[in-house]
């Protein structure tokens, strides 16, 4: 069973999809309440917890307000996880970026997905959400997350039901996973409501693993998890960045706009169920 513990600092070579500059520049201009903060990784101010960064913004007015975690992919912070901390603002939330990757001088675990393991990450995700329930803005009782790749492969770790004990933390609300890699050998207790979105041409975390991530809960578990597949999507599918598709090591990032705004009233209808 893993248990939340520090991540060996290690440096990886940078690959990564060429992203729109102008575009980050002009989200994160409109987040008039944005900032970067510290916080420590669970369990909080222990030995083996890590300080990471994570990027905070809230709607206008002084709330509290629910919050969600935003868990970024393999490449790192991007603008579309910018793109979403507008959105979740815009629908009354709170959104905090978590940035996995640069306190520990990493780039890119495209190539190496545990550098930065999974597990790791969840750790993140429930520090995030221990600073977050400290903030005279924020609901403590309504905390949710929302990965993507890599971070939708986190969110499938902070699911589990020993994690909170683990981490000596409530459990996160509801989780929303886009297009993970699903496991299913292990991952077998997913105990809070988990919405995943996928695509159906996704070569990259192809969504027969979820079917059989699904098909391998324990008894009971199965009934929290939701899977919604997009017919002809690929990875990456709600980043309106990836026009055109990009080929990335063979696997196939593209925007697709129908299964992007589908996914995305699919997520706030899960977070407004769970959270509101």
């Amino acid at each position: 069973m893993f248990y939340c513990i520090k991540a060996v600092k290690s440096r990886f070579k940078y690959s990564s999809v060429i992203v729109g500059i102008l575009l980050f520049i002009m989200v994160v201009s409109e987040q008039v309440f944005a900032g970067w903060i510290s916080f420590d990784t669970a369990p909080v101010n222990e030995e083996g917890s890590t300080s990471i960064r994570g990027l905070v913004s809230k709607p206008e007015g002084g709330g509290p307000f629910p919050a969600v975690i935003i868990a970024h992919g393999c490449f790192g912070v991007e603008p579309n996880h910018h793109i979403w901390a507008q959105r979740l603002n815009d629908w009354g939330y709170v959104a905090i970026i978590v940035d996995s990757f640069s306190s520990r001088d990493v780039s890119t675990v495209c190539e190496s997905p545990n550098q930065v393991s999974p597990e790791t990450r969840a750790c993140d995700i429930y520090g995030a959400a221990a600073y977050l329930r400290k903030q005279s803005f924020v609901r403590p009782d309504k905390i949710a997350m929302i990965g993507f790749s890599h971070g939708g492969w986190s969110a499938l770790y902070v699911a589990q039901d020993y994690l909170p004990e683990q981490a000596k933390e409530a459990p996160i609300q509801a989780v929303v996973s886009y297009y993970p890699w699903c496991e299913s050998s292990s991952l077998k207790t997913t105990a809070s409501p988990l919405l995943i979105l996928s695509g159906k041409a996704d070569d990259w975390t192809p969504v027969k693993r979820c079917y059989d991530y699904i098909d391998a809960q324990d008894r009971g578990y199965r009934n929290n998890i939701s899977l919604k597949v997009f017919d002809k999507a690929y990875h990456g599918f709600d980043d309106s960045s990836m026009i055109p598709p990009v080929i990335y090591e063979g696997y196939t990032i593209a925007y697709d706009q129908g299964a992007a705004e589908n996914s995305i009233d699919a997520a706030k209808a899960f977070l407004e169920r769970h959270l509101d």
